[in-house]
């Protein structure tokens, strides 16, 4: 359970910029791509595995 909760005020600019990348994630690429593939293998035999 929750106790405590924080609010960030973003100014319009960051608010839009938030929003474009959660709607639009860039592609994955290098270590961080890597190593999500490498956890699935370990710990997620049922998901996909084509390194994406």
């Amino acid at each position: 359970m929750l106790k405590e909760s924080e609010t960030l005020v973003l100014s319009d600019h960051d608010r839009d910029l938030f929003m474009s990348v959660m709607q639009n994630p860039p592609e994955l690429k290098g270590k961080l791509k890597f190593a999500i593939y490498k956890y699935r293998q370990k710990y997620h035999k049922g998901w996909k595995t084509d390194k994406t």
